[in-house]
């Protein structure tokens, strides 16, 4: 009987992992970017208008529009964070990895942008 717990506990792990490993998407807007072609993408965090939410905006070298910039559900829904690092995390879990970060000062308006590559 241990070695039947043991095996499903087991199964149910690997069936797990590779179900993450196989499932990572990352969705601008329609577009799966872990699909495509490239290697890097920045994340563009903005001043949010709501202060419990920030606004990120994906730029993987898509011509230029705000509403074709959001991070995406399959079901196209808008991923609302509660942070930057949120984000981050989002991004790390979905196959992208953290090389830099620049804040860009305009006025009184701060941009902070993420520069992410595709593991």
């Amino acid at each position: 009987m241990k070695k039947i717990t043991k095996l499903f506990a087991l199964s149910l792990c690997l069936f797990s992992f590779s179900g993450s490993v196989f499932s990572q998407s990352v969705y601008v807007n329609e577009t799966d970017i872990n699909k495509l072609d490239i290697k890097y993408c920045e994340l563009r965090v903005g001043q949010p208008l709501n202060p419990t939410k920030v606004k990120i905006f994906v730029d993987y070298g898509q011509a230029f529009s705000i509403k074709r910039q959001n991070i995406m559900t399959p079901d196209k829904k808008v991923v609302k964070f509660n942070s930057p690092m949120h984000a981050l995390n989002f991004m790390d879990q979905n196959g992208w990895s953290y090389v830099e970060q620049v804040a860009v000062q305009q006025g009184e308006t701060t941009t902070y942008k993420y520069l992410m590559i595709k593991n």
